[in-house]
């Protein structure tokens, strides 16, 4: 838990406290929370829409709507697993979207990709973003029918940006159960510079709260970032991002007490330009990032052995956007993946296994976006896409029709998407074909007054997955994925009130992997459902929310029954918990807790036994601290 949770809670605060009015007519709210005592907060942004906007767009979501979700710990996956069309992921904290594994949805930062988003926990513990939420100015999970602009994404991408500008000073540190931290930015003229810097060590944590497993070093967790912002004379807004964290921990796995050893090191680096619109028209926009993953474990599998996992990925890209007239415009771009994937497995002296791969993907995309009614907005989209892996060009369209009436926004979409296979599968076999992914969506959005709603139906259908074959992967997997989504939000009806409901339906059976027939994979369930409601108490200074997540068993292989993924283990239900207390504008004290009944989830069964999560509940308290004497330590150390 880093200072995520700070912002987020003060500013629910503010929201709740505000009129509904007020939140969506100003830019720069100023909220008073004790006598004499201003705070100034420029974090909430207002959309307007002539036209509808595009149908993949889930909605313009502000960070401080989803990391105010009791129970999210400041985590902005967490988080996102109450929305729609995701699926309950309480033992490994990834993002998995309408029946797809984790790595069919891509996060992009800047428009960039980012290779491995997760922090690296143990074995049964949720992941974490390794990002703050509160760096970006809008959050919006495309769940089907994504820009083509967005490739090596066969579900679903999270594309995150970052703000523009951060034009005030501030510093704040933050203390808390599992560690410490602190940050900052310094403005100047046209630019800023801002640092974070964290630690987490969960050594007090078990102490207070023994996990399921034995460590013999603690997780630990050390972060550094640093983002700097310049807008050039003649407009143009550069912009670079650095971070670096390093992971370690260890435990007694298994009879033998064997002994798990994990060191990992992650670099992420992000430069942008983006040019200002021009009275022509045009627009252009460039970047480049770099992604490298070393991760290094001790007691892979035995005692005496060592597996060395070195991912490296550098993404290029270029587009321009083109508005010949209001009523059309035109995007195309070129972009490259250049990728490099090495394991090692070495067990001394006899065994010592290396495989090594660089794939390369190079891709073309253009979109024509018109608008021949005022309420009408069509899309045509093609992408190519040549990788090295097989040696030919993949070309994949995309129609997306939005169509507005009133209060109310008819959307369609229908396109192609293709992915590489994951590492493990291109490492085995290095010849294997792109795998690809149908999408075909129809829904229907509610927005008036500040509420919103969705219903959306989607089918996907699969093919050329990886799927195992006499001892190596090869591009034979198929299968398909269908259902339907329900989403509302109301923060306005009544005072100090806000809920979300929301509920997925979905139905996977795949033929890839380990799976030799068609059945649905581990990690899919039938039915996933959230409640969300955060309720202010101006007079206690205190904001409290509540989120009740449920979903139906996993399915699990039972040998006593026939067929394959027989059985289904016990439905899943947590009820979530979070309390902001504010004694002064300056200070902020933050408690969560998951899973506050103490119910033992399960998530699958293997061999008859339950997949269980090193912690059944977590608990988090923290205190975080303005020094600045001007600004508060606002939704953002960025």
């Amino acid at each position: 838990m880093t200072h995520h949770t700070l912002l987020l809670s003060l500013v629910l605060g503010c929201l709740a406290i505000l009129p509904a009015a007020a939140q969506q007519t100003a830019d720069t709210i100023r909220l008073q929370l004790l006598p004499d005592e201003d705070i100034t907060l420029s974090e909430v942004e207002v959309h307007a829409h002539k036209t509808p906007p595009s149908a993949s767009r889930f909605s313009d979501m502000h960070p401080v709507e989803l990391v105010t979700t009791g129970g999210a710990n400041g985590d902005l996956y967490k988080a996102l697993q109450t929305l729609p069309g995701a699926q309950v992921q309480g033992e490994s904290g990834h993002l998995l979207v309408r029946g797809g594994s984790s790595e069919e949805t891509q996060t992009f930062i800047d428009g960039m990709h980012v290779l491995n988003p997760y922090t690296s926990t143990d074995i049964n513990s949720p992941a974490r973003s390794r990002y703050s939420t509160f760096m970006f100015q809008g959050i919006n999970l495309a769940t089907g029918g994504a820009p083509l602009e967005y490739g090596q994404a066969l579900s679903a991408v999270l594309p995150l940006e970052t703000k523009d500008s951060s034009p005030v000073n501030k510093v704040g540190i933050n203390t808390s159960i599992v560690g410490a931290g602190g940050g900052g930015t310094r403005a100047f003229a046209n630019g800023s510079l801002s640092v974070d810097l964290n630690y987490q060590n969960l050594g007090l944590y078990n102490r207070l709260f023994p996990s399921r497993r034995q460590f013999k070093e603690p997780y630990r967790l050390y972060s550094a970032a640093s983002q700097g912002r310049y807008h050039t004379p003649r407009g143009i807004l550069l912009k670079l991002y650095a971070q670096y964290d390093r992971t370690d921990f260890s435990s007694l796995e298994g009879k033998e007490n064997r002994l798990f050893d994990l060191g990992e090191d992650n670099i992420y680096l992000n430069a942008t330009a983006r040019s200002p619109q021009k009275a022509g028209g045009w627009q252009w926009f460039a970047g480049a990032a770099w992604s490298y993953y070393n991760r290094q474990i001790a007691g892979a599998a035995t005692t005496g052995d060592r597996y060395t996992a070195l991912h490296q990925e550098l993404h290029l890209k270029a587009k321009t956007t083109f508005r010949p007239a209001a009523t059309l415009r035109l995007d195309m771009g070129a972009e490259s993946y250049i990728r490099r994937y090495r394991d090692t497995y070495r067990l001394l002296p006899a065994t010592d296994s290396r495989k090594n791969i660089s794939p390369v993907l190079a891709a073309a995309f253009f979109t024509a976006a018109c608008y021949p009614l005022e309420n009408l907005k069509a899309e045509a989209s093609l992408r190519a896409e040549y990788s090295t892996t097989h040696h030919q060009t993949e070309f994949s369209p995309r129609l997306a029709v939005s169509y507005y009436l009133h209060d109310f926004m008819l959307t369609a979409t229908a396109g192609r998407y293709t992915q590489l296979p994951e590492a493990t599968y291109l490492l085995a076999n290095p010849h294997l074909r792109p795998e690809t992914c149908a999408q075909y969506n129809l829904g229907i959005h509610y927005n008036r007054s500040g509420r919103f709603g969705k219903a959306e139906v989607y089918y996907k259908d699969y093919n050329r997955l990886a799927l195992w074959e006499d001892g190596q992967p090869a591009s034979r997997g198929y299968g398909h994925s269908k259902g339907f989504d329900l989403f509302f939000r109301d923060p306005v009806s009544l005072k100090n009130f806000e809920y979300q409901l929301s509920y997925t339906y979905n139905l996977s059976r795949r033929k890839y992997a380990k799976y030799p027939a068609l059945t649905t994979p581990q990690y899919a369930t039938r039915h996933n459902a959230s409640v969300v409601v955060k309720y202010s108490i101006p007079r206690l200074r205190t904001i409290v929310g509540l989120t009740n997540t449920c979903a139906s068993g996993r399915p699990w292989h039972n040998p006593d029954r026939p067929g394959l993924m027989n059985d289904k283990a016990r439905p899943y239900n947590s009820l979530d918990l979070g309390l902001t207390f504010i004694p002064h504008r300056k200070v902020i004290i933050h408690a969560s807790g998951t899973n506050i009944l103490c119910r033992r989830n399960e998530f699958g069964r293997v061999n008859g036994k339950p997949i269980l999560a090193s912690y059944d509940h977590f608990f988090y308290l923290g205190i975080f601290i303005t020094l600045g004497k001007k600004a508060a330590y606002d939704v953002s150390n960025f």
